[in-house]
């Protein structure tokens, strides 16, 4: 690799501690080199795995790149002093979402049993959907891969794949969008208790819904569905948690329209002025999406703005597969509110 594992977390801890402003723009600079390297181990990943999954005949829904924004990475160091930079391995992520669990339990049978040429994998693959986070009640599949390549630069590089269904999808990103609102990391479950439960609730009640295990606090309560659904409403009619998820919305969004096959994205988003702007890039420029990338993360203030880099087949399926970041919630919102509904029609509450 380019960068030693030692000197990353050097850079890592310069990152957190120095208060010498030029050596922090100097270990950013490499961080986002860093950063930057995963992207060829992502095409490649994407590349081997979609042909597999479409010769097995597994549709998938969407599928897209990412790579974890700095902002990400140092709350995720600060909340884990344990941790070290060089030792995170979702720096760079594939997203795979699929329609049900059928169907992902198929592309998981698959994925176990054809690792990609030029890649391995560090582990068990961790299912989040069979022990859900019991902090948060997060589930997917997650898998990390060390890439082999002739490049030096690149050999070795360690990238993540989750695998999740379209409603664990709707869950993962209404809790980011409601991070947004609370500036806490509530998948890492930690927030107010308030939206802990909320969001604890509603895992449950999807698992009811795709046969999966709830979440162990709920099973020890012996907790079944109707109960699961009246905690839900009375807590919701308490705090008004889907009219704040309703309220908000990006009402502007610039882009140029423009497409590119698997093309890069940079967003910008202003959730003061509730705005998104769009900057597309080829394939082929990946380092000056990265560049124009690391350029508007030194203007992000954290809680007005953010910046993200990411990559889907088409600009169309980007607001379906990054729906937080157009504070959307729309799909999630409408299955909680026929939950509700049927609550008050089955008059349970």
């Amino acid at each position: 690799m380019k960068y030693g594992r030692n000197q990353i977390n050097k850079a890592g801890d310069i990152l957190l501690t120095s208060s010498n402003q030029e050596e922090v723009n100097s270990v950013i600079e490499k961080i986002n080199d860093w950063r930057m390297l995963h992207l060829p181990a992502l095409d490649q990943l994407q590349e081997a795995i979609i042909p597999i999954f479409e010769q097995k005949g597994i549709r998938i829904h969407l599928v897209s790149r990412r790579l974890k924004r700095l902002s990400s990475i140092q709350n995720k160091l600060d909340r884990n002093p344990e941790m070290k930079l060089g030792g995170l391995q979702d720096i760079g992520g594939l997203r795979i979402v699929v329609s049900t669990m059928s169907v992902l339990n198929k592309a998981l049978l698959l994925l176990e049993n054809h690792v990609p040429a030029n890649f391995v994998l560090t582990k068990d693959p961790v299912n989040y959907i069979i022990q859900p986070k019991k902090e948060s009640g997060y589930r997917s599949v997650h898998f990390i891969y060390k890439y082999h390549s002739e490049n030096p630069d690149l050999d070795g590089m360690k990238v993540e794949l989750q695998l999740r269904t379209k409603l664990q999808h709707s869950w993962a990103m209404a809790v980011e969008t409601a991070e947004l609102i609370t500036k806490t990391a509530l998948k890492s479950g930690q927030g107010e208790d308030e939206w802990m439960d909320f969001f604890k609730i509603v895992s449950s009640l999807f698992a009811i819904k795709e046969g999966t295990p709830i979440l162990i606090e709920h099973s020890e309560q012996d907790f079944d569905k109707k109960q699961l659904m009246q905690k839900l409403y009375l807590l919701n009619k308490k705090y008004n948690f889907i009219d704040t998820l309703k309220a908000l919305t990006i009402s502007n969004i610039h882009s140029k329209k423009e497409n590119h096959k698997n093309g890069y994205y940079v967003l910008k988003i202003d959730f003061i002025q509730k705005k998104v702007t769009i900057k597309s890039y080829p394939k082929d420029k990946e380092k000056d999406a990265s560049d124009f990338y690391s350029y508007l993360e030194k203007t992000v203030e954290e809680k007005k703005n953010a910046v993200v880099l990411v990559s889907v087949p088409k600009i169309q399926e980007l607001q379906d597969a990054y729906p937080s970041y157009f504070l959307d919630t729309n799909n999630f919102i409408q299955i909680i509110d026929t939950m509700l509904n049927n609550c008050e029609r089955f008059r349970w509450i």
